[in-house]
């Protein structure tokens, strides 16, 4: 039997369904990751099928059944709509690794509230923050793997313990992690932080930071991450979104 439910959602994906409908994938606030039957949403006159477009933030009306792959959508209302983010290549570019990630790793029916509402923030501060959105997509990677249980560990060596302190050299092993200058000479290492490179990872895992930095650091920060997620989850091949 259906129950009728409200929920909080971010527009993953949509596809083309028979004449009329659409099927679109969501990351909800209360269920997590979802698919849902839009009826009429391919009609010029439909405003529901303007509604339901990538990267919105929607609140949803669902007719849902636990043993149904599909639900079936009832009403629609839109929350936000990011018009800079569409506007501007680079935003649009970091935005979609955001939804890429969502789409790609969030299991289904998995509920995420935090995740949730970072997710919303982040698409907001993209889309209306001077801040680079390369940056903040970077934040937002640190966190999201987080939330998932893949938490990048980066304040003590794993060898010798030590605490780690920001401007100083380090290695990382995915299988080890953290390595201090000290103890990786005789290690196999995948990645070696200069002191600036280690100094920025620091800043991005705090709330407020205001360290000047270099382009190709972030880039390598990312592709680090990128690698990091995917030595963990086999079926992660790298975000298609920044490759553009």
């Amino acid at each position: 039997m259906s129950e009728i439910v409200k929920t909080r959602a971010i527009v993953l994906r949509r596809l083309d369904f028979g004449d009329t409908s659409r099927i679109a994938h969501f990351f909800t606030e209360e269920f997590g990751k979802l698919s849902a039957m839009v009826k009429g949403a391919k009609s010029p006159k439909s405003k529901t099928g303007l509604v339901i477009d990538l990267l919105n933030v929607v609140e949803l009306v669902l007719y849902k059944k636990e043993t149904r792959e599909v639900q079936l959508v009832s009403q629609v209302d839109l929350l936000k709509h990011f018009p800079n983010i569409r506007d501007d290549f680079e935003k649009f570019r970091f935005a979609s690794a955001v939804i890429e990630l969502l789409a790609t790793m969030i299991t289904e029916s998995e509920p995420h509230p935090k995740l949730f509402e970072g997710s919303v923030k982040i698409l907001s501060l993209i889309d209306s923050s001077n801040e680079s959105p390369k940056i903040l997509f970077a934040k937002y990677f640190f966190f999201f793997l987080k939330e998932l249980g893949y938490e990048f560990q980066f304040e003590r060596c794993s060898v010798c313990g030590r605490v780690l302190s920001k401007g100083e050299q380090a290695s990382y092993n995915f299988e080890a992690g953290m390595i201090c200058t000290d103890c990786r000479a005789d290690r196999l290492t995948n990645f070696n932080f200069s002191e600036e490179l280690f100094e920025l990872v620091f800043c991005l895992n705090q709330k407020k930071c205001s360290y000047t930095y270099k382009e190709e650091n972030i880039n390598s920060i990312i592709v680090l991450l990128e690698k990091f997620l995917a030595y963990n989850v086999g079926e992660f091949k790298g975000l298609k979104s920044l490759k553009i």
